[in-house]
C-alpha cells in the first residue's frame, strides 16, 4: 500500500512474474484491492493491490479506495509500504506510517524507483517514518526484488500455503458501465469486495475473487464495463477493455449482465456477440429486476423479447437478479455448473452421427451448383468448451449457413447443450484412388 503512483501495481506485477493490473501515469487507476498468488522459493503468499490511499479522503471515490485498502491492512499478515524514492518523504507518507505504526503488524518499507541503490542515498531520509529500515528497489526495472522477496518470506514464516485450486471454475462477469457488475460481485461473496458508485467506470481493471460454492470452488472475475469504440477517451480505458475481453477468454461461463431498468441497447448487443463467439458458456442475468414494474407475465415477455433481438444467444437461460436486495442471486452458481456441464458435454460418435444423418433425412439441404446432394457420411466429437464437431460430408460442395443452423438446431434437441455454443467443422470425404 501506499499514497497514489508510488508505482504500487507496477510492484504487484514484478513480485507475480506478469502482468496482472493495469499499469499507467495517471493517479488513481488502481481502485477495488487486487489479488494474485506469487511464489518464491517453495512459498506461495497471496499479493494485494490496492488503490492509492488519502488519509483524509472523506466522501467520493477516494473515500471508497480508502475503505478497501483499510480492509487490505486488516486481513493482511505482511505490508508493504510503497513510497516514492525519488520524491522523498511527503506529508501523505508520514500521516500512512503513522497509521501503520498503530496497526503493529509486520511491515517493510519499500522505497520504489530507486535504479542505483548503492548510489543514491536518499533512501536513508525515510528512517524518520519510524517504519524499519527502507529497503530500496525499482519494481520498474527488478532492482532490488529478489531481497525484496526474500524478506516477505522470512516475515510470513510459517503461515500456511496460499493455492489457487487447479479445478476451479472461472466465472466473468462482463457488461455495460453501471449494470451492477460489482454489485453482483459483492453479493456472490457476501463482503464488500469490489468499489461499487453510482459512477460509471468506477471498475478498471478485471479482478478476480475467490468463492466456495457447494464444493465447488469459484474464481469470480470482475471486469470493467465495456464501451462502445467511440466513447472510449482515454489510454486507460483501452486497457480496462482489452483485460475485459481477455477475462471472458480465459473463463469457463460468463455472466452477461443487463440492466432490466432500461431498454436493451446496440452495445448490449454487441457485449453479447463477443460472449458467443469466444465459444464461452454463458447466462443473461437482467440485473435491477427490483426496479422493473412487473405481473405475473412481465419475466416471460423479457426473454421473448431478449431471444428475438439476440437471436444467435437463444441457447442461453435467463435469470432475473436484484444485486441489490439478493433476490436470486445465490441461484447463479447452480446454474453456471449447470451450463459448464452442458458445455463439457462429449456424444459417442455412433450417436452423432446417427442424429445429423436423420436431420438430413428430415429436411434436404439445397442442392449444391453441381447438382449433387451433399451427404453426411459420418460426424464425431473433436472438442468441448465449446462441443465441436467434424462433419464428413460427401457428394456437392457444401452446406450454407441457414442449414448449418437447422443442422445444430436439430443437435440441440437431441442433446441439449444448453447455455453453450455448438460448434460444426466440416470436411470432404476423400475418394480411393483405384
Amino acid at each position: 500500500m501506499g499514497r497514489p503512483n508510488v508505482g504500487k501495481s507496477t510492484l504487484f506485477n514484478r513480485l507475480l512474474g506478469r502482468k496482472a493490473a493495469v499499469v499507467h501515469g495517471e493517479p488513481g487507476v488502481t481502485r477495488d484491492r487486487n489479488l494474485a498468488i506469487a511464489s518464491w522459493g517453495r512459498k506461495s503468499f497471496f499479493v494485494v493491490d490496492t488503490g492509492g490511499y488519502v488519509p483524509a479522503a472523506a466522501a467520493g471515490m477516494e473515500s471508497l479506495v480508502k475503505e478497501q485498502a483499510k480492509l487490505a491492512i486488516d486481513t493482511s499478515t505482511v505490508i508493504l509500504f510503497l513510497v516514492d524514492g525519488k520524491e522523498g518523504v511527503t506529508p501523505l507518507d508520514e500521516e500512512i506510517a503513522k497509521l501503520l505504526r498503530k496497526k503493529n503488524k509486520k511491515t517493510i518499507l519499500v522505497v520504489n524507483k530507486l535504479d542505483n541503490p548503492q548510489k543514491d542515498l536518499s533512501v536513508h531520509e525515510f528512517h524518520e517514518l519510524g517504519i524499519g529500515e527502507p529497503l530500496p528497489i525499482s519494481a520498474l526495472h527488478g532492482v532490488g526484488i529478489g531481497e525484496l522477496l526474500d524478506g516477505i518470506v522470512d516475515a510470513i514464516g510459517e503461515t500456511p500455503e496460499a493455492t489457487e485450486p487447479s479445478d476451479a471454475i472461472r466465472i466473468a462477469v462482463v457488461g455495460k458501465p453501471n449494470v451492477g457488475k460489482s454489485s453482483l460481485v459483492n453479493r456472490l461473496l457476501h463482503e464488500k469486495r469490489m468499489l461499487v458508485d453510482a459512477e460509471p467506470g468506477t471498475t478498471r481493471d478485471s479482478i478476480d475473487s475467490f468463492l466456495k460454492y457447494d464444493d465447488h470452488d469459484f474464481i469470480i472475475i470482475d471486469t470493467a464495463g465495456l464501451r462502445r469504440k467511440r466513447s472510449i477517451c482515454t489510454e486507460v480505458e483501452v486497457y480496462c477493455v482489452v483485460r475485459a475481453i481477455r477475462s471472458i477468454a480465459r473463463a469457463n461461463v460468463v455472466f452477461i449482465l443487463f440492466d432490466a431498468s432500461v431498454p436493451l441497447s446496440a452495445q448490449d448487443t454487441r457485449i453479447a456477440a463477443v460472449v458467443h463467439r469466444s465459444g464461452r458458456a454463458s447466462v443473461v442475468v437482467f440485473n435491477k429486476w427490483d426496479l422493473v414494474t412487473k405481473d405475473s407475465k412481465t419475466a416471460a415477455e423479457f426473454e421473448k423479447f431478449t431471444r428475438e433481438e439476440i437471436p444467435f444467444l437463444s441457447y442461453s437461460p435467463v435469470v432475473f437478479v436484484s444485486a441489490l436486495s439478493g433476490q436470486r442471486v445465490a441461484e447463479l452458481p447452480k446454474i453456471a455448473l449447470s451450463v459448464l456441464s452442458e458445455s463439457r458435454k462429449q456424444i459417442p460418435e455412433d450417436e452423432v452421427t446417427r442424429v445429423l444423418q436423420l436431420a438430413i433425412q428430415k429436411k434436404r439441404p439445397p442442392v449444391s451448383k453441381s447438382g449433387h446432394p451433399v451427404t453426411i457420411k459420418r460426424a464425431f466429437q473433436t472438442s468441448v468448451e465449446p462441443p465441436t464437431f467434424t462433419v464428413i460430408t460427401g457428394g456437392g460442395s457444401g452446406f450454407g449457413k441457414a442449414y448449418i443452423l437447422y443442422l445444430i438446431h436439430f443437435l440441440r434437441r437431441e442433446f441439449g447443450f444448453v447455455g453453450t455454443p455448438v460448434r460444426l467443422r466440416f470436411r470432404r470425404a476423400v475418394r480411393k484412388k483405384g
